[in-house]
Protein backbone atom coordinates (compact mmCIF):
# COMPACT_ATOMS: atom_id res chain seq x y z
CA UNK A 1 0.00 0.00 0.00
CA UNK A 2 1.56 3.33 -1.05
CA UNK A 3 2.52 5.69 1.74
CA UNK A 4 0.53 8.91 1.90
CA UNK A 5 2.73 12.02 1.93
CA UNK A 6 2.17 15.72 1.48
CA UNK A 7 2.93 16.68 -2.11
CA UNK A 8 3.35 20.03 -3.77
CA UNK A 9 -0.05 19.51 -5.38
CA UNK A 10 -1.55 19.34 -1.89
CA UNK A 11 0.04 22.72 -1.15
CA UNK A 12 -1.47 24.21 -4.29
CA UNK A 13 -4.92 22.79 -3.51
CA UNK A 14 -4.83 24.07 0.06
CA UNK A 15 -3.61 27.48 -1.09
CA UNK A 16 -6.41 27.76 -3.66
CA UNK A 17 -9.17 27.23 -1.10
CA UNK A 18 -7.35 29.05 1.71
CA UNK A 19 -6.84 32.28 -0.22
CA UNK A 20 -10.53 32.35 -1.15
CA UNK A 21 -11.36 32.05 2.56
CA UNK A 22 -8.71 34.63 3.45
CA UNK A 23 -10.21 37.19 1.07
CA UNK A 24 -13.59 36.69 2.71
CA UNK A 25 -12.23 36.81 6.27
CA UNK A 26 -10.59 40.16 5.50
CA UNK A 27 -13.81 41.68 4.11
CA UNK A 28 -15.94 43.57 6.68
CA UNK A 29 -19.73 43.31 6.59
CA UNK A 30 -20.99 45.96 4.19
CA UNK A 31 -23.94 48.17 5.22
CA UNK A 32 -26.26 48.10 2.22
CA UNK A 33 -28.11 44.75 2.16
CA UNK A 34 -27.02 42.89 5.25
CA UNK A 35 -28.88 44.77 7.98
CA UNK A 36 -32.36 44.98 6.48
CA UNK A 37 -32.26 41.27 5.67
CA UNK A 38 -31.24 40.65 9.27
CA UNK A 39 -34.08 42.80 10.56
CA UNK A 40 -36.58 40.92 8.39
CA UNK A 41 -35.22 37.62 9.70
CA UNK A 42 -35.78 38.94 13.21
CA UNK A 43 -39.39 39.81 12.37
CA UNK A 44 -39.97 36.34 10.91
CA UNK A 45 -38.52 34.63 13.99
CA UNK A 46 -40.40 36.79 16.49
CA UNK A 47 -43.79 36.80 14.74
CA UNK A 48 -43.68 33.41 13.01
CA UNK A 49 -44.83 35.08 9.76
CA UNK A 50 -43.18 36.32 6.59
CA UNK A 51 -44.02 40.02 6.24
CA UNK A 52 -46.03 40.95 3.16
CA UNK A 53 -46.24 44.73 3.64
CA UNK A 54 -43.69 47.36 4.57
CA UNK A 55 -43.40 48.17 8.26
CA UNK A 56 -39.97 49.79 8.26
CA UNK A 57 -40.51 53.12 6.46
CA UNK A 58 -42.81 56.11 6.92
CA UNK A 59 -42.91 56.89 3.19
CA UNK A 60 -44.28 53.50 2.05
CA UNK A 61 -45.73 52.11 5.29
CA UNK A 62 -48.34 49.44 4.54
CA UNK A 63 -47.33 49.07 0.89
CA UNK A 64 -47.18 45.51 -0.42
CA UNK A 65 -43.68 44.04 -0.46
CA UNK A 66 -42.75 40.57 -1.74
CA UNK A 67 -40.12 39.03 0.52
CA UNK A 68 -38.71 36.15 -1.51
CA UNK A 69 -35.44 35.53 0.39
CA UNK A 70 -37.11 34.69 3.68
CA UNK A 71 -35.13 31.51 4.36
CA UNK A 72 -31.79 33.23 3.83
CA UNK A 73 -32.91 36.03 6.16
CA UNK A 74 -33.78 33.54 8.88
CA UNK A 75 -30.41 31.82 8.49
CA UNK A 76 -28.54 35.14 8.59
CA UNK A 77 -30.39 36.24 11.70
CA UNK A 78 -29.87 32.93 13.49
CA UNK A 79 -26.15 32.94 12.74
CA UNK A 80 -25.81 36.52 13.96
CA UNK A 81 -27.86 35.82 17.07
CA UNK A 82 -25.61 32.87 17.87
CA UNK A 83 -22.22 34.46 17.30
CA UNK A 84 -22.58 38.05 16.12
CA UNK A 85 -20.44 39.53 13.34
CA UNK A 86 -17.50 37.12 13.93
CA UNK A 87 -19.55 33.98 13.34
CA UNK A 88 -21.33 35.62 10.38
CA UNK A 89 -18.02 36.33 8.66
CA UNK A 90 -16.63 32.87 9.46
CA UNK A 91 -19.71 31.09 8.05
CA UNK A 92 -19.50 33.25 4.92
CA UNK A 93 -15.83 32.34 4.45
CA UNK A 94 -16.37 28.61 4.98
CA UNK A 95 -19.43 28.47 2.74
CA UNK A 96 -17.90 30.27 -0.25
CA UNK A 97 -14.48 28.65 0.15
CA UNK A 98 -16.21 25.26 -0.01
CA UNK A 99 -18.21 26.36 -3.06
CA UNK A 100 -15.17 27.56 -4.97
CA UNK A 101 -13.27 24.51 -3.77
CA UNK A 102 -15.90 22.45 -5.59
CA UNK A 103 -15.43 24.66 -8.65
CA UNK A 104 -11.69 24.01 -8.39
CA UNK A 105 -12.36 20.27 -8.25
CA UNK A 106 -14.49 20.61 -11.38
CA UNK A 107 -11.69 22.48 -13.19
CA UNK A 108 -9.20 19.77 -12.24
CA UNK A 109 -11.64 17.08 -13.40
CA UNK A 110 -12.03 18.80 -16.75
CA UNK A 111 -8.36 19.70 -17.28
CA UNK A 112 -6.32 17.18 -15.32
CA UNK A 113 -4.04 20.03 -14.25
CA UNK A 114 -3.98 20.81 -10.53
CA UNK A 115 -1.63 23.77 -10.44
CA UNK A 116 -2.99 25.42 -13.54
CA UNK A 117 -6.53 25.11 -12.15
CA UNK A 118 -5.46 26.78 -8.90
CA UNK A 119 -3.70 29.52 -10.84
CA UNK A 120 -6.81 30.30 -12.90
CA UNK A 121 -8.94 30.29 -9.75
CA UNK A 122 -6.72 32.73 -7.86
CA UNK A 123 -5.61 34.99 -10.72
CA UNK A 124 -8.84 35.04 -12.69
CA UNK A 125 -11.89 33.74 -10.85
CA UNK A 126 -11.22 35.38 -7.49
CA UNK A 127 -10.62 38.99 -8.66
CA UNK A 128 -13.46 38.77 -11.19
CA UNK A 129 -15.95 37.51 -8.58
CA UNK A 130 -15.21 38.82 -5.09
CA UNK A 131 -17.13 42.07 -5.56
CA UNK A 132 -20.26 39.89 -5.32
CA UNK A 133 -19.15 38.00 -2.21
CA UNK A 134 -21.07 40.23 0.20
CA UNK A 135 -22.96 38.80 3.16
CA UNK A 136 -26.48 38.67 1.73
CA UNK A 137 -28.93 36.05 0.40
CA UNK A 138 -27.06 35.79 -2.90
CA UNK A 139 -24.18 34.19 -0.96
CA UNK A 140 -26.39 31.17 -0.27
CA UNK A 141 -27.17 30.85 -3.98
CA UNK A 142 -23.53 30.68 -5.12
CA UNK A 143 -22.85 27.18 -3.68
CA UNK A 144 -26.10 25.89 -5.17
CA UNK A 145 -25.21 27.27 -8.61
CA UNK A 146 -21.80 25.57 -8.49
CA UNK A 147 -23.37 22.31 -7.27
CA UNK A 148 -25.76 22.36 -10.26
CA UNK A 149 -22.83 23.03 -12.58
CA UNK A 150 -20.77 20.23 -11.05
CA UNK A 151 -23.54 17.60 -11.16
CA UNK A 152 -24.51 18.41 -14.74
CA UNK A 153 -20.87 18.32 -15.85
CA UNK A 154 -20.27 15.02 -14.03
CA UNK A 155 -23.38 13.58 -15.69
CA UNK A 156 -21.90 14.37 -19.09
CA UNK A 157 -18.62 12.66 -18.18
CA UNK A 158 -18.58 9.00 -19.32
CA UNK A 159 -16.92 8.09 -16.03
CA UNK A 160 -20.10 9.09 -14.19
CA UNK A 161 -22.59 7.09 -16.23
CA UNK A 162 -24.41 3.87 -15.39
CA UNK A 163 -25.57 1.15 -17.74
CA UNK A 164 -29.25 2.04 -17.48
CA UNK A 165 -31.72 4.12 -15.51
CA UNK A 166 -31.61 7.70 -14.33
CA UNK A 167 -28.27 8.79 -12.90
CA UNK A 168 -29.06 9.23 -9.15
CA UNK A 169 -27.11 12.48 -8.49
CA UNK A 170 -29.36 14.28 -10.99
CA UNK A 171 -32.23 13.82 -8.53
CA UNK A 172 -30.43 16.17 -6.15
CA UNK A 173 -31.18 19.08 -8.49
CA UNK A 174 -34.93 19.30 -7.70
CA UNK A 175 -34.13 18.95 -3.99
CA UNK A 176 -31.69 21.83 -4.13
CA UNK A 177 -34.18 23.73 -6.30
CA UNK A 178 -36.79 23.67 -3.52
CA UNK A 179 -34.16 25.15 -1.20
CA UNK A 180 -32.85 27.72 -3.67
CA UNK A 181 -36.29 29.16 -4.46
CA UNK A 182 -36.63 30.27 -0.83
CA UNK A 183 -33.13 31.70 -0.60
CA UNK A 184 -32.62 34.01 -3.56
CA UNK A 185 -34.24 35.12 -6.80
CA UNK A 186 -31.43 33.58 -8.86
CA UNK A 187 -33.08 30.15 -8.45
CA UNK A 188 -34.15 30.31 -12.10
CA UNK A 189 -30.49 29.89 -13.08
CA UNK A 190 -30.72 26.27 -11.95
CA UNK A 191 -33.32 25.69 -14.63
CA UNK A 192 -31.24 27.68 -17.11
CA UNK A 193 -28.24 25.39 -16.52
CA UNK A 194 -30.37 22.29 -17.11
CA UNK A 195 -31.87 23.78 -20.29
CA UNK A 196 -28.48 24.88 -21.63
CA UNK A 197 -27.05 21.42 -20.95
CA UNK A 198 -29.95 19.84 -22.85
CA UNK A 199 -29.55 22.15 -25.86
CA UNK A 200 -25.77 21.80 -25.78
CA UNK A 201 -26.02 18.02 -25.78
CA UNK A 202 -28.35 18.23 -28.76
CA UNK A 203 -25.72 20.29 -30.57
CA UNK A 204 -23.04 17.80 -29.60
CA UNK A 205 -25.14 15.00 -31.12
CA UNK A 206 -25.57 17.08 -34.26
CA UNK A 207 -21.79 17.37 -34.71
CA UNK A 208 -21.03 13.89 -33.36
CA UNK A 209 -23.91 11.36 -33.82
CA UNK A 210 -24.35 8.84 -30.96
CA UNK A 211 -23.34 5.95 -33.19
CA UNK A 212 -19.93 7.65 -33.58
CA UNK A 213 -19.71 8.51 -29.90
CA UNK A 214 -21.35 5.83 -27.70
CA UNK A 215 -20.07 7.59 -24.52
CA UNK A 216 -22.69 10.33 -24.85
CA UNK A 217 -25.02 10.38 -21.80
CA UNK A 218 -28.72 9.50 -22.25
CA UNK A 219 -30.38 12.81 -23.10
CA UNK A 220 -33.76 11.72 -21.75
CA UNK A 221 -32.36 11.96 -18.21
CA UNK A 222 -32.66 15.76 -18.30
CA UNK A 223 -36.38 15.77 -19.17
CA UNK A 224 -37.79 14.41 -15.87
CA UNK A 225 -35.09 16.22 -13.90
CA UNK A 226 -35.96 19.51 -15.59
CA UNK A 227 -39.68 19.02 -14.95
CA UNK A 228 -39.10 18.10 -11.30
CA UNK A 229 -36.82 21.12 -10.85
CA UNK A 230 -39.49 23.42 -12.26
CA UNK A 231 -42.08 21.88 -9.94
CA UNK A 232 -39.70 22.30 -6.99
CA UNK A 233 -39.90 26.07 -7.46
CA UNK A 234 -43.54 25.90 -6.36
CA UNK A 235 -42.42 24.75 -2.90
CA UNK A 236 -42.42 28.25 -1.50
CA UNK A 237 -44.98 30.22 0.57
CA UNK A 238 -46.58 31.89 -2.48
CA UNK A 239 -46.38 29.24 -5.22
CA UNK A 240 -46.43 30.65 -8.75
CA UNK A 241 -46.16 34.23 -7.46
CA UNK A 242 -42.40 33.78 -7.04
CA UNK A 243 -42.01 33.65 -10.83
CA UNK A 244 -43.91 36.91 -11.19
CA UNK A 245 -41.62 38.42 -8.56
CA UNK A 246 -38.52 37.59 -10.61
CA UNK A 247 -40.12 38.96 -13.77
CA UNK A 248 -41.19 42.18 -12.05
CA UNK A 249 -37.78 42.64 -10.43
CA UNK A 250 -35.98 42.36 -13.76
CA UNK A 251 -38.41 44.86 -15.26
CA UNK A 252 -38.32 47.35 -12.38
CA UNK A 253 -37.09 50.75 -13.55
CA UNK A 254 -35.97 51.53 -10.00
CA UNK A 255 -33.68 48.53 -10.01
CA UNK A 256 -32.36 48.63 -13.56
CA UNK A 257 -31.75 52.39 -13.72
CA UNK A 258 -30.73 53.33 -10.19
CA UNK A 259 -28.76 50.40 -8.75
CA UNK A 260 -25.13 50.33 -9.85
CA UNK A 261 -24.76 46.56 -9.74
CA UNK A 262 -27.81 46.14 -11.98
CA UNK A 263 -26.21 48.38 -14.61
CA UNK A 264 -24.01 46.93 -17.37
CA UNK A 265 -20.33 46.55 -16.39
CA UNK A 266 -18.01 49.31 -17.55
CA UNK A 267 -14.26 49.68 -17.78
CA UNK A 268 -14.61 52.95 -15.87
CA UNK A 269 -14.75 50.96 -12.62
CA UNK A 270 -12.05 48.69 -11.24
CA UNK A 271 -14.40 45.71 -11.01
CA UNK A 272 -15.66 46.27 -14.53
CA UNK A 273 -12.12 46.48 -15.89
CA UNK A 274 -11.17 43.21 -14.14
CA UNK A 275 -14.25 41.53 -15.61
CA UNK A 276 -13.45 42.61 -19.16
CA UNK A 277 -9.81 41.55 -18.77
CA UNK A 278 -11.09 38.11 -17.70
CA UNK A 279 -13.32 37.96 -20.79
CA UNK A 280 -10.58 39.11 -23.18
CA UNK A 281 -8.00 36.70 -21.80
CA UNK A 282 -10.57 33.91 -22.03
CA UNK A 283 -11.23 34.72 -25.69
CA UNK A 284 -7.51 34.54 -26.41
CA UNK A 285 -7.30 31.16 -24.65
CA UNK A 286 -10.23 29.81 -26.68
CA UNK A 287 -8.80 31.15 -29.92
CA UNK A 288 -5.39 29.50 -29.59
CA UNK A 289 -6.39 26.14 -28.09
CA UNK A 290 -5.71 23.23 -30.44
CA UNK A 291 -9.05 21.56 -29.92
CA UNK A 292 -12.57 22.89 -30.29
CA UNK A 293 -14.22 23.68 -26.90
CA UNK A 294 -17.02 21.52 -25.57
CA UNK A 295 -20.33 22.79 -27.07
CA UNK A 296 -22.20 22.55 -23.77
CA UNK A 297 -19.57 24.58 -21.91
CA UNK A 298 -19.42 27.14 -24.73
CA UNK A 299 -23.20 27.49 -24.81
CA UNK A 300 -23.27 28.08 -21.04
CA UNK A 301 -20.45 30.61 -21.26
CA UNK A 302 -22.05 32.57 -24.11
CA UNK A 303 -25.51 32.63 -22.49
CA UNK A 304 -24.21 33.73 -19.10
CA UNK A 305 -21.82 36.25 -20.67
CA UNK A 306 -24.86 37.86 -22.26
CA UNK A 307 -26.46 37.94 -18.81
CA UNK A 308 -23.30 39.44 -17.27
CA UNK A 309 -23.06 42.15 -19.93
CA UNK A 310 -26.58 43.25 -18.97
CA UNK A 311 -25.88 43.63 -15.23
CA UNK A 312 -22.59 43.72 -13.32
CA UNK A 313 -24.04 41.64 -10.47
CA UNK A 314 -24.37 38.68 -12.87
CA UNK A 315 -20.66 38.46 -13.66
CA UNK A 316 -20.02 35.81 -11.00
CA UNK A 317 -22.35 33.33 -12.74
CA UNK A 318 -20.45 33.73 -16.01
CA UNK A 319 -17.08 33.54 -14.27
CA UNK A 320 -18.12 30.29 -12.55
CA UNK A 321 -19.04 28.50 -15.79
CA UNK A 322 -16.07 29.98 -17.67
CA UNK A 323 -13.46 28.87 -15.11
CA UNK A 324 -13.39 25.13 -16.00
CA UNK A 325 -13.82 25.96 -19.69
CA UNK A 326 -10.86 28.36 -19.81
CA UNK A 327 -8.72 26.04 -17.69
CA UNK A 328 -9.31 23.03 -19.93
CA UNK A 329 -8.66 25.02 -23.11
CA UNK A 330 -5.52 26.52 -21.59
CA UNK A 331 -4.21 23.02 -20.95
CA UNK A 332 -4.82 22.24 -24.61
CA UNK A 333 -3.11 25.45 -25.72
CA UNK A 334 0.32 23.92 -26.20
CA UNK A 335 -0.78 20.39 -27.06
CA UNK A 336 -3.89 18.57 -28.10
CA UNK A 337 -4.05 16.47 -24.98
CA UNK A 338 -4.30 17.04 -21.23
CA UNK A 339 -1.03 17.73 -19.49
CA UNK A 340 0.42 15.13 -17.17
CA UNK A 341 0.63 15.95 -13.45
CA UNK A 342 4.07 17.54 -12.80
CA UNK A 343 6.59 15.00 -11.60
CA UNK A 344 8.23 17.29 -9.05
CA UNK A 345 6.25 17.20 -5.82
CA UNK A 346 8.73 18.78 -3.43
CA UNK A 347 9.73 17.48 -0.01
CA UNK A 348 6.93 16.36 2.35
CA UNK A 349 8.38 18.25 5.32
CA UNK A 350 8.73 21.50 3.40
CA UNK A 351 5.26 21.03 1.91
CA UNK A 352 3.87 20.68 5.44
CA UNK A 353 5.66 23.88 6.47
CA UNK A 354 4.14 25.76 3.54
CA UNK A 355 0.65 24.52 4.41
CA UNK A 356 1.23 25.50 8.04
CA UNK A 357 2.38 28.96 6.99
CA UNK A 358 -0.79 29.50 4.93
CA UNK A 359 -2.89 28.14 7.82
CA UNK A 360 -1.24 30.70 10.11
CA UNK A 361 -2.50 33.51 7.89
CA UNK A 362 -6.00 32.02 8.15
CA UNK A 363 -5.67 31.86 11.92
CA UNK A 364 -4.62 35.51 12.14
CA UNK A 365 -7.51 36.51 9.87
CA UNK A 366 -10.14 34.86 12.05
CA UNK A 367 -12.71 37.46 13.14
CA UNK A 368 -11.95 36.83 16.81
CA UNK A 369 -8.22 37.47 16.23
CA UNK A 370 -8.07 40.07 13.44
CA UNK A 371 -9.38 43.08 15.45
CA UNK A 372 -6.47 42.72 17.89
CA UNK A 373 -3.77 42.93 15.22
CA UNK A 374 -3.85 46.71 14.79
CA UNK A 375 -4.76 46.54 11.09
CA UNK A 376 -6.19 49.58 9.27
CA UNK A 377 -9.91 49.95 10.09
CA UNK A 378 -10.91 49.27 6.47
CA UNK A 379 -9.53 45.74 6.88
CA UNK A 380 -9.36 45.14 10.62
CA UNK A 381 -12.97 46.03 11.43
CA UNK A 382 -15.66 43.36 11.27
CA UNK A 383 -18.29 45.89 10.22
CA UNK A 384 -17.55 48.38 7.42
CA UNK A 385 -16.29 51.66 8.86
CA UNK A 386 -18.92 53.70 7.01
CA UNK A 387 -21.73 51.89 8.87
CA UNK A 388 -23.25 54.59 11.14
CA UNK A 389 -23.00 52.61 14.37
CA UNK A 390 -21.89 55.50 16.64
CA UNK A 391 -24.16 58.04 14.94
CA UNK A 392 -27.26 55.88 15.41
CA UNK A 393 -26.37 55.19 19.04
CA UNK A 394 -26.05 58.94 19.61
CA UNK A 395 -29.35 59.62 17.87
CA UNK A 396 -31.14 57.07 20.03
CA UNK A 397 -29.94 58.93 23.14
CA UNK A 398 -30.69 62.37 21.72
CA UNK A 399 -33.46 64.24 23.57
CA UNK A 400 -34.25 66.11 20.32
CA UNK A 401 -34.46 62.95 18.29
CA UNK A 402 -36.33 63.53 14.99
CA UNK A 403 -39.55 61.82 14.03
CA UNK A 404 -39.19 61.96 10.25
CA UNK A 405 -35.57 61.38 9.29
CA UNK A 406 -33.99 61.75 5.87
CA UNK A 407 -30.82 59.71 5.48
CA UNK A 408 -28.44 58.01 3.10
CA UNK A 409 -30.00 54.96 1.48
CA UNK A 410 -27.39 52.54 2.89
CA UNK A 411 -27.94 53.97 6.37
CA UNK A 412 -31.61 53.07 6.07
CA UNK A 413 -30.60 49.41 6.12
CA UNK A 414 -28.70 49.79 9.39
CA UNK A 415 -31.45 51.93 10.93
CA UNK A 416 -33.99 49.18 10.28
CA UNK A 417 -31.83 46.81 12.29
CA UNK A 418 -30.36 48.97 15.05
CA UNK A 419 -33.21 51.45 15.55
CA UNK A 420 -36.42 49.67 14.52
CA UNK A 421 -38.43 52.30 16.38
CA UNK A 422 -37.14 54.92 13.89
CA UNK A 423 -39.10 54.68 10.60
CA UNK A 424 -36.83 55.19 7.60
CA UNK A 425 -37.27 57.41 4.55
CA UNK A 426 -35.96 54.70 2.19
CA UNK A 427 -33.58 51.74 2.26
CA UNK A 428 -31.97 49.24 -0.16
CA UNK A 429 -35.28 47.52 -0.93
CA UNK A 430 -35.12 49.47 -4.17
CA UNK A 431 -38.21 48.00 -5.82
CA UNK A 432 -40.44 48.99 -2.87
CA UNK A 433 -40.06 52.73 -3.38
CA UNK A 434 -41.48 54.53 -6.46
CA UNK A 435 -39.10 55.72 -9.13
CA UNK A 436 -40.17 59.32 -8.43
CA UNK A 437 -39.12 58.99 -4.79
CA UNK A 438 -35.64 57.82 -5.81
CA UNK A 439 -35.37 60.81 -8.13
CA UNK A 440 -36.22 63.02 -5.15
CA UNK A 441 -33.57 61.18 -3.15
CA UNK A 442 -30.99 62.06 -5.79
CA UNK A 443 -32.15 65.69 -5.80
CA UNK A 444 -32.00 66.01 -2.03
CA UNK A 445 -28.59 64.35 -1.82
CA UNK A 446 -27.33 66.83 -4.42
CA UNK A 447 -28.91 69.76 -2.45
CA UNK A 448 -31.38 70.56 -5.22
CA UNK A 449 -34.83 71.97 -4.42
CA UNK A 450 -34.11 71.18 -0.78
CA UNK A 451 -36.65 73.35 1.00
CA UNK A 452 -39.59 72.07 -1.05
CA UNK A 453 -38.64 68.41 -0.71
CA UNK A 454 -37.99 68.65 3.04
CA UNK A 455 -41.37 70.32 3.48
CA UNK A 456 -43.09 67.70 1.31
CA UNK A 457 -41.97 64.92 3.64
CA UNK A 458 -42.01 67.06 6.81
CA UNK A 459 -38.38 66.14 7.46
CA UNK A 460 -37.07 67.19 10.88
CA UNK A 461 -33.74 65.30 10.93
CA UNK A 462 -30.87 64.43 8.59
CA UNK A 463 -28.47 61.48 8.89
CA UNK A 464 -26.10 61.97 5.98
CA UNK A 465 -23.10 60.31 4.36
CA UNK A 466 -20.25 62.80 4.14
CA UNK A 467 -18.95 61.18 0.95
CA UNK A 468 -22.20 60.40 -0.88
CA UNK A 469 -24.20 63.48 0.17
CA UNK A 470 -21.51 66.13 0.42
CA UNK A 471 -23.66 68.86 -1.12
CA UNK A 472 -26.51 68.37 1.38
CA UNK A 473 -24.07 68.22 4.31
CA UNK A 474 -22.63 71.57 3.15
CA UNK A 475 -26.12 73.00 2.71
CA UNK A 476 -27.14 72.08 6.28
CA UNK A 477 -23.84 73.32 7.77
CA UNK A 478 -24.42 76.70 6.12
CA UNK A 479 -27.77 77.05 7.94
CA UNK A 480 -26.94 76.63 11.66
CA UNK A 481 -30.00 78.67 12.64
CA UNK A 482 -32.26 76.13 10.92
CA UNK A 483 -30.27 72.88 11.24
CA UNK A 484 -28.22 72.02 14.32
CA UNK A 485 -25.28 69.66 13.83
CA UNK A 486 -25.71 67.19 16.68
CA UNK A 487 -23.10 64.60 15.73
CA UNK A 488 -20.32 64.27 13.15
CA UNK A 489 -17.49 61.87 12.42
CA UNK A 490 -15.39 61.05 9.37
CA UNK A 491 -18.25 59.34 7.57
CA UNK A 492 -21.53 60.65 9.00
CA UNK A 493 -23.23 63.95 9.88
CA UNK A 494 -26.39 64.10 11.97
CA UNK A 495 -28.56 67.25 11.96
CA UNK A 496 -31.78 68.14 13.73
CA UNK A 497 -34.11 70.93 12.63
CA UNK A 498 -33.94 73.81 15.09
CA UNK A 499 -37.25 74.18 16.85
CA UNK A 500 -38.41 70.63 15.96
Amino acid sequence: MPQRTLTLDHVWLFAGVAFIALRLLLTPIQPHDFWWHMATGRVIMTTGQIPTVDSFSFTQAGAAFYNQSWLAQVLMYQIFALGGAPLTILVQAIMLAAAYGLLLRLSIRRSGAVRLSVGVLLLGTLPASFDNWLVRPQSYAIPLFIIYLYILTAWRDPRGQRASGLWPPLLLLPIFGSLWVNLHGSFVLGGVLIALTFVGELLRRWFSPPENNPALPPLWHLIPVGILTGLSWLLNPTGFAVLAYVRNLLGSSQVTQLVTEWAPPTIRTANGAIFFIFVIVGMVILSYARKRPDPVEMLMAVALLWLALGAARNNLWFVAVATPLFTRQLVLWRSGERRVTPAFQGMPLLNGVLIGFIALFLLLALPWVKPALGLPPEVGSLIAVETPVAAVEFMQRDAERPQRLFHAMSMGSYLIWAAPEQPVWADPRIELYPFAQWREYQQLSAAQDVERLLATYAIDGLLLSNSEQTALVTWANERPNAWALRYADEFTSYFVRVGG
